[in-house]
């Protein structure tokens, strides 16, 4: 279920990772990693609004290719050669 939003409403972390195609859990671990976002309030929360998702889209695809990328190189080099 996409739920349509206007230019200034906020969005929540799901909200936000269903537009980036990913699932809220991941893109917290993005949120974290990054220096980009801050959490606002108790709980680590974040708070959105739509005009954020264009960059978001951009640095998140960058980061999670990037992600990706270190995933399978450090799985070549536990995986021994004989």
């Amino acid at each position: 279920m996409t739920t349509k939003a206007t230019p200034t409403e906020s969005l929540t972390t799901k909200q936000v990772a269903e537009a980036l195609g990913t699932d809220a859990k991941t893109l917290r671990v993005f949120l974290r990693a990054s220096n980009d976002y801050t959490a606002v309030g108790s709980g680590k929360r974040y708070a959105f609004s739509t005009k954020d998702v264009g960059t978001m889209k951009t640095r998140f695809t960058k980061w999670s290719k990037e992600r990706e990328s270190a995933k399978a190189e450090a799985a070549k080099v536990s995986t021994p050669t004989e």
